[in-house]
C-alpha cells in the first residue's frame, strides 16, 4: 500500500517566500478567529499557540525541540551578533531535520519479520 502521507517541502528560496505568505495568511486569519472566540488578545493566543506547538515537538524528540527554540530565540535576540544569528540558523535546521526524522519513524509503518 503506498503512503499516503505529503512528503517534508524543501522548495527553492521564490517557492519558500510564497509558501510563507501564504501560511501567514493562514495563521493571521486562525489568531483573529481563534483569540476573538477565546476572548483573549491576538498575542495571547499566538503565545498560548507557541506553548502547544513547543509541546507536540518535544513529543517528538525533547532535545531537537529545545534546540530548535534556543537558535529561534538567538534569531530574534536584538542582542545577538550576525556571526550568532548565521550559526543560530544552522542549529535551527538541523534541529528541524532530527524532528522530521523522528516524525518519519513516527509515521512508519511496522514492517519485516523478525
Amino acid at each position: 500500500m503506498p503512503d499516503p502521507r505529503k512528503t517534508v517541502l524543501r522548495p527553492e528560496q521564490s517557492q519558500q517566500d510564497i509558501l510563507r505568505a501564504l501560511a501567514q495568511k493562514h495563521l493571521m486569519d486562525a489568531t483573529s478567529k481563534a483569540s476573538a472566540e477565546l476572548g483573549m488578545t491576538g498575542a495571547s493566543f499566538v503565545i498560548l499557540g507557541i506553548a502547544i506547538w513547543g509541546q507536540e515537538l518535544s513529543e517528538l524528540d525533547q532535545g531537537a525541540a529545545a534546540r530548535m527554540l534556543q537558535a529561534i530565540g538567538t534569531i530574534y535576540d536584538p542582542a545577538a551578533s550576525k556571526r550568532q544569528k548565521e550559526a543560530a540558523e544552522i542549529k535551527r535546521r538541523k534541529a528541524v531535520n532530527t524532528i522530521f526524522a523522528a516524525l518519519d519513524l513516527e509515521m512508519a509503518q511496522p514492517a519485516g519479520a523478525a
